[in-house]
């Protein structure tokens, strides 16, 4: 036994139990420690950033989403560091977005409809996933926060959207966030994080 195994009792005393969600099948009865992300003076990064440690042998890998069972709230795992001491890894460092969206995300079937209300021949769509849990901003890494602009004037146009990489979320996907809101995959960044892809998100009006 050594620090890894204290630091696995400590967690299970005083951290937070969590549920990793996963399609085959949900993995219960870890425990973490939180705390706000270092950067506490931008409200937005308070409310949705934070910085988690995790035990030695944890289940949770980047991308996963996990669900905190005191809150409900659901986090997206955006990288998993190991802390190793005396050549053993003895925790692990974790950085969690909160996600403030559990929409549909749906892929064109190819098949479309003709539809008599308006006149219009409407594409057919399949679902890629339910509960898709994500977090949809503006632009996290842009001009808009780097300059402390307010966010109420934020635009509701060039979204960014960070979800798992294992949906697998392609170019001209669209996402609902709430029922009758549409957004239009442009693009599908897939080397900024691990396990975690970012979709730049505008108005689907197909």
């Amino acid at each position: 036994m050594g620090l890894g195994f204290d630091i696995r009792e400590t967690l299970d005393d005083v951290g937070a139990s969590f549920t990793i969600l996963r399609n085959s099948g949900n993995i219960a009865g870890e425990f973490l420690v939180s705390k706000p992300n270092s950067q506490v003076t931008k409200p937005f990064i308070r409310e949705f950033f934070l910085e988690a440690m995790l035990q030695d042998d944890t289940d949770v890998v980047a991308g996963d989403v996990i669900r905190l069972d005191t809150t409900l709230a659901c986090y997206l795992v955006m990288n998993k560091t190991p802390y190793t001491f005396e050549n053993e890894i003895i925790k692990y460092d974790v950085v969690l977005y909160k996600c403030n969206v559990s929409g549909e995300l749906f892929r064109l079937s190819g098949e479309s409809d003709f539809n008599p209300q308006t006149f219009r021949i409407e594409p057919k769509w399949d679902t890629v996933k339910n509960n898709c849990y994500a977090l949809q901003t503006a632009s996290l890494f842009g001009n808009t926060l780097d300059n402390n602009e307010e966010l109420g004037k934020l635009g509701i146009e060039a979204h960014e959207l960070y979800l798992p990489e294992s949906i697998g979320t392609k170019v001209l996907d669209r996402y609902q966030p709430v029922s009758g809101e549409y957004y239009q995959v442009e693009t599908v960044l897939v080397r900024r994080f691990d396990g975690v892809v970012v979709a730049t998100l505008n108005e689907d009006t197909r």
